[in-house]
């Protein structure tokens, strides 16, 4: 009876931990509930994993396995200054601060909030209402699966994946000095309360395809690219 229940522990733990090679030898039934209560610690420890994205254009992450870690401001360099981070931020709702110097000293980079560029409307707008020259928001999301990644032109994920949201690939204007990340807008973005006035800033534009280097077939040239958020 003792051998198959040692067999048997042996043949769990290997499953469980096998990309370890773990192999024990158990000699007493204190080694069988210790390494158990161990593999129940190992479990759990993994349940409480997660990923982080970023969901532009929005101010709560929305699905309902998915925890809204803090909401914000969509930020960054503004689009007139040359060189310096090209990174879009998500600055917290509340901010705290450490030392500072009030007033604008020149010392090294800007931060600025982002604002939607839909000027030519009657040309592409697939929002479901205006958005030029208002702020947008941003919420940092912790989803349960362990990786989660940005995929440029799908509306949906590829098969195991779960989709976060959809949205439209944006990012600065090509004839801008500054340099931008690329951003993944949701397809119903919103705004920021306050933000209605035309302040720039930090500018987000859809994006365009220019075909040749990439398959005209697949990519046509000047098409608007969608985005994905999906998670595994």
């Amino acid at each position: 009876m003792y051998a198959s229940v040692y067999v048997s522990i042996i043949i769990f733990v290997g499953v469980v931990c096998g990309d370890r090679e773990k192999r024990l030898v158990l000699h007493s039934s204190d080694d069988i509930y210790n390494e158990i209560q161990g593999l129940k610690h190992e479990i759990n420890t993994l349940k409480d994993r997660g990923s982080i994205y970023t969901r532009w254009g929005r101010k709560s992450c929305g699905t309902s396995d998915t925890e809204t870690v803090y909401s914000g401001y969509a930020a960054g360099q503004p689009y007139n200054i040359t060189a310096g981070p090209a990174s879009f931020l998500c600055l917290p709702e509340h901010p705290t601060w450490a030392k500072y110097n009030d007033g604008i000293q020149d010392l090294g980079a800007r931060v600025a909030g982002t604002e939607y560029e839909i000027y030519h409307a009657n040309l592409f707008n697939p929002f479901p209402q205006p958005m030029q020259d208002l702020d947008a928001p941003c919420a940092v999301c912790r989803s349960p699966r362990t990786t989660s990644l940005m995929i440029p032109g799908r509306t949906d994920c590829y098969s195991g994946w779960t989709l976060e949201y959809t949205g439209y690939l944006m990012s600065g204007h090509k004839g801008h000095i500054a340099a931008t990340d690329y951003a993944c807008v949701d397809v119903n973005p919103e705004a920021v309360f306050h933000g209605e006035a035309d302040k720039n800033g930090k500018l987000l534009y859809f994006v365009e395809i220019t075909c040749g280097s990439l398959p005209c077939e697949e990519y046509p040239n000047g098409r608007e690219l969608a985005c994905a958020v999906c998670s595994k």
